[in-house]
């Protein structure tokens, strides 16, 4: 992008900073209308710019539901998992001497790793049991009664509800992204002809460049390259901790909604719409579930 590489927030401030004072400054905007930067067409960007930090607030929003979600999904598997686990580890117990009850129960086979493999193994597993009488009354023996079996079944009814509506709101949350991030490249183009006919109409009037924000380096100066910014890691799921990172789900989750809090308080201000720096498209799928 233009301008200093700062933050997203920055640079609509400072792209709104410099479209508003090359029309109004009565100094600037008959040098750069000589280059066909007239008011009109001026009006373009700032209404490219409205509707780009339009687009930018709606993705935090977006962002927001997906950690939401995401915070949710994990509560409900941190329940779930420790219930579940008990529960199959019981069965085992009492069906040492019978693999076909293993088998229809899908105790035999590896446990799944991807949460949806675990969820549809997690189902059946209580769907076979709970039809197994003998197996219910065997269990009973070690208080895991067919009530506990039901409502184990219904957590697990939950968890996979969390995470449908979870993958609903990352994907509203991409498109989100996708929409922003395809205006800003545009937009940034846009800009840098902007900026280009500044510096050529105004190259005898640095003062004037400074006030449309546009940096002027000094005689001598050597720009250094800078770093790049590390793209963000993704999210993993580590099987043994779903507790721990249900807590940090909802810490980043309140963690979001104050920036989208600060980002409202701004609204009043020339420019409010607020990067948090977590770009939705960005959310990492849950793809572990806990191991015993």
């Amino acid at each position: 992008m233009i301008f200093k590489r700062t933050s997203l927030q920055d640079y609509f401030f400072n792209s709104q900073v410099a479209l508003t004072n090359a029309v109004k400054n009565e100094k600037i905007y008959p040098l750069v209308s000589n280059y066909n930067m007239t008011s009109d067409k001026i009006d373009q960007g700032l209404t490219m710019l409205t509707k780009l930090m339009r687009l930018d607030k709606a993705k935090t929003v977006a962002n927001g539901k997906q950690w939401e979600a995401r915070a949710a999904l994990y509560k409900l598997l941190a329940e779930v998992h420790p219930i579940y686990m008990e529960h199959v580890n019981f069965t085992k117990l009492k069906c040492q001497k019978n693999p076909s009850r293993l088998g229809r129960m899908m105790l035999l086979a590896p446990r799944e790793r991807s949460l949806n493999g675990w969820l549809r193994q997690a189902d059946t597993f209580y769907d076979n049991l709970l039809i197994d009488t003998e197996m219910v009354t065997l269990l009973g023996d070690n208080a895991i009664t067919q009530e506990k079996l039901t409502a184990a079944q219904t957590k697990i009814k939950e968890v996979q509800q969390a995470n449908s509506a979870y993958n609903d709101t990352k994907g509203i949350a991409q498109d989100a992204l996708e929409e922003r991030d395809a205006l800003l490249a545009e937009f940034d183009l846009w800009m840098k002809e902007f900026i280009y006919v500044c510096k050529v109409a105004l190259r005898n009037h640095k003062q004037l460049l400074e006030s449309l924000k546009i940096q002027v380096l000094s005689r001598g100066y050597v720009r250094q390259k800078s770093e790049s910014t590390p793209a963000d890691q993704t999210v993993e799921v580590d099987a043994k901790t779903l507790s721990k990172k249900a807590e940090e789900a909802n810490n980043i989750l309140a963690k979001t909604t104050e920036a989208a809090e600060v980002n409202e308080a701004g609204a009043a201000e020339t420019v409010s719409p607020v990067n948090t720096g977590a770009e939705t498209g960005r959310g990492a799928e849950v793809q572990q579930v806990m191991e015993q």
